[in-house]
C-alpha cells in the first residue's frame, strides 16, 4: 500500500492534526467541522484510492485495524473515521472558484447539520445518503430553484423522498425565483428562511409545511402576505416581510398566534391599510419603518390605535 503524495499528505497531516487536538468538539456538534471543496476533493480521492472501493462508499464502514505502511496511511485512516462521525459540517467554494468535478460528501455518515456556500447542486454528490437524518440544511449562493436540492439530492438526482427530521431550512441569498412542490417533502420543518432572493409570489407551495413556526420572506419582491396552512396559521410566530413590495397586509390577521411581524421597507401607504393587525392579539413587536406610512406625522399615534 502506498502513501498519499506531497500536497496532499500536508492536507492530510495539518487536518488530522487539528482533529486530534479539537476533534472532541466536532464528534458532539460544539463545533462545525469547515472545509473548502478543493480540500473535501482531495481527501475523498485519497479515501477512495488508498482506503476503499467504490463499492463500500455506502453505509458506516469499519476500517481494518491493522497497522498501515506508513504514517500518512495512518492518518488518513483517523480522517475518515473522524469524517464519518462528524455531526455538523459547512462547505464552501471560495468567491472566483469555479468547480470543474463533483463533490462528494459519502464520508460523512452521521451529519445532522449541512451547510454549503457556493456549491451548485449539480457538482453535490452524496447528499442522498443523509437527507433524511439532516436537521438544519442551510445553503446560501448556489440555487436557482427548491427542488435542485429537495426533490433531487443535487448530483444524484433521485426520485423525491421526505425529509424526515429537518426543521430547519435556510436557503436565503440565492436566486430562486418561485417554490414549486419540493416543499411538501418538509413534513416537520418549523424554520424557514427564503430571504433575498426573487421570489415573486408563494401560491399554495408554503400550504404543507404544517408545523411552521418562523418564516422569513424578506428582501424579495412579493406583493401579497403568503398563504399558509390551517394548522400553521395557529403555529406561526414569526414572520418577516421586510423590503418586498406589498401594497396590502391582508392575510396576515389569520396568524392567531403572531408574536413578531416585520414589514419594514414596504409600499403601506395609509394606515388603514393595517386593519389586520387589530385581530392580532398575540403581537409584541412591529417594524413598519421604511414604508410611506411611516413619515405620516400621526403615525405613532395611528399605530397605538389600532394595537391597543
Amino acid at each position: 500500500m502506498a502513501a498519499p503524495h506531497s500536497g496532499r499528505t500536508s492536507l492530510v497531516h495539518s487536518l488530522a492534526t487539528l482533529l486530534r487536538n479539537e476533534g472532541d468538539l466536532v464528534l458532539d456538534g460544539r463545533s462545525t467541522l469547515t472545509l473548502t471543496a478543493a480540500s473535501l476533493q482531495q481527501l475523498t480521492r485519497l479515501f477512495e484510492q488508498y482506503l476503499l472501493s467504490r463499492s463500500q462508499q455506502h453505509g458506516f464502514l469499519a476500517l481494518p485495524s491493522h497497522p498501515a505502511d506508513t504514517a500518512s496511511l495512518l492518518q488518513l485512516q483517523f480522517l475518515f473515521d473522524v469524517l464519518q462521525k462528524t455531526i455538523s459540517l459547512k462547505l464552501i467554494n471560495p468567491p472566483g472558484s469555479r468547480l470543474q468535478s463533483v463533490v462528494k460528501i459519502f464520508p460523512f455518515k452521521s451529519l445532522k447539520y449541512l451547510e454549503l456556500k457556493q456549491i451548485p447542486p449539480h457538482c453535490l454528490e452524496g447528499l442522498r445518503g443523509v437527507y433524511s437524518q439532516l436537521e438544519v440544511f442551510t445553503c446560501s449562493k448556489s440555487l436557482s430553484s427548491l427542488e435542485e436540492l429537495l426533490s433531487l439530492c443535487g448530483g444524484d438526482l433521485t426520485s423525491a423522498l421526505p425529509w424526515l427530521e429537518l426543521h430547519t431550512l435556510n436557503f436565503s441569498y440565492n436566486s430562486i425565483v418561485c417554490l414549486d412542490q419540493s416543499l411538501s417533502l418538509l413534513n416537520v420543518l418549523k424554520s424557514l428562511d427564503l430571504s433575498h432572493n426573487k421570489i415573486r409570489e408563494c401560491a399554495e407551495f408554503l400550504k404543507p409545511l404544517t408545523e411552521l413556526q418562523h418564516l422569513n420572506l424578506g428582501y424579495n419582491c412579493l406583493q401579497r402576505a403568503p398563504t399558509l396552512s390551517l394548522s400553521a396559521r395557529a403555529k406561526l410566530l414569526t414572520l418577516s416581510l421586510r423590503n418586498n413590495e406589498l401594497e396590502t397586509i391582508n392575510g396576515v390577521e389569520q396568524f392567531s398566534s403572531l408574536q413578531h411581524l416585520d414589514l419594514a421597507y414596504n409600499l403601506l401607504l395609509e394606515h388603514s391599510q393595517l386593519a389586520p393587525l387589530s385581530m392580532l392579539h398575540c403581537l409584541s413587536t412591529l417594524n413598519l419603518e421604511g414604508n410611506p406610512l411611516y413619515f405620516q406625522k400621526t403615525h405613532r399615534h395611528s399605530v397605538r390605535h389600532l394595537t391597543l
